[in-house]
């Protein structure tokens, strides 16, 4: 049931030891994130770029290939894909605010076609520079941001504005890669309210964060498949996208928010039980692609502390996918 068993970590974790460690966890995709400084997001993909088109990344890039291990780029990309330098030129490409101004911060306007037709072709060639070997794109909107409230986007939800979105930059990934699938990230008030209004075009799937909704304020710590706020949640969005192509975006592994995004970063806790018990709820939602961030889990990391527990990870997702086929 399980068939796409991954970690997130940041550029900064990568290191030789990660392949190895993911094949012996049965493990078989690699995201890579940019987590950073929120000014300093956009910047982080440009060195992510510079990473994966050096011999050093070419070599990274075809370890994984021989582990049959999946490359893809866990991306906040907004900035990146419509740069805030724009907006002294342009303002109007940008969201309008609850007073009625514009503003650079946080997303764009979704119905300047101007602005989305930028969107799109800056899109087209993230995809080019970092291109996933697995098909499917990740670029994210802003973190639990708001939309644009100007007169055209304020009938959309954020939900919707995101999913108009999502819809165009696919439309133009479509063009250089026929097989491109795109994100569509769920994540606390996208997750909470599912789109109604836009529907998902052909090759959007739902990418779902466990803790949107209770772990990130310690709302209900025993996990997820005790939360009813966060299964209704999902149930509403599955019955949008579906759950063939979903995939959950967890926190088990994160020593990055254990730590509160500080380092020096703590001993990583992973609770075996309740991870469990959550990966056999996603699993009875007919939910076959698990992931989990692992940022912070870095070559300082290994040497303080040991291995991280990546291996009792991935024997859980192993166990899971087993007991689905009996």
């Amino acid at each position: 049931m399980t068939d796409r068993r991954g970690i997130v970590i940041d550029l900064d974790d990568l290191h030789d030891g990660w392949p190895d460690l993911m094949s012996k966890a049965n493990l078989n995709v690699l995201g890579i994130h940019n987590w950073n400084p929120e000014h300093l997001i956009s910047a982080k993909i440009d060195t992510l770029i510079r990473y994966f088109q050096s011999a050093e990344g070419a070599k990274t890039v075809d370890r994984l290939d021989k582990l049959n291990i999946g490359l893809e780029f866990e991306l906040h990309a907004m900035s990146w894909l419509l740069p805030r330098e724009h907006y002294n030129a342009f303002p109007n490409w940008f969201r309008m605010d609850e007073d009625g101004e514009r503003t650079a911060k946080d997303n764009f306007c979704p119905s300047n076609a101007e602005a989305l037709e930028v969107v799109r072709t800056n899109a087209v060639t993230l995809a080019r520079r970092l291109k996933p070997s697995t098909n499917r794109y990740y670029m994210w909107q802003d973190d639990n941001k708001p939309w644009c409230n100007c007169e055209e986007c304020r009938s959309y939800s954020m939900s919707e504005q995101n999913l108009l979105v999502m819809n165009a930059i696919l439309e133009a990934l479509q063009t250089v890669d026929r097989e491109a699938e795109l994100s569509y990230l769920a994540y606390m008030a996208t997750l909470e309210s599912p789109p109604e209004k836009v529907k998902p075009r052909d090759g959007i799937f739902l990418e779902i964060t466990g803790p949107g909704i209770h772990q990130m304020d310690q709302a209900n710590p025993q996990g997820i498949h005790n939360d009813g706020k966060f299964q209704l949640a999902l149930a509403r969005n599955l019955q949008v996208f579906g759950a063939a192509r979903t995939q959950v975006l967890e926190y088990w592994l994160d020593a990055s928010l254990q730590s509160r995004w500080k380092k020096p970063v703590k001993k990583l806790f992973f609770d075996e039980k309740t991870a469990s018990k959550d990966i056999e709820y996603y699993n009875s939602q007919g939910i076959g692609s698990i992931t989990s961030f692992g940022v912070f889990l870095d070559e300082r990391y290994f040497r303080e502390y040991g291995e991280p527990p990546v291996e009792a990870y991935g024997r859980l997702l192993t166990e899971a996918d087993r007991a689905s086929d009996v």
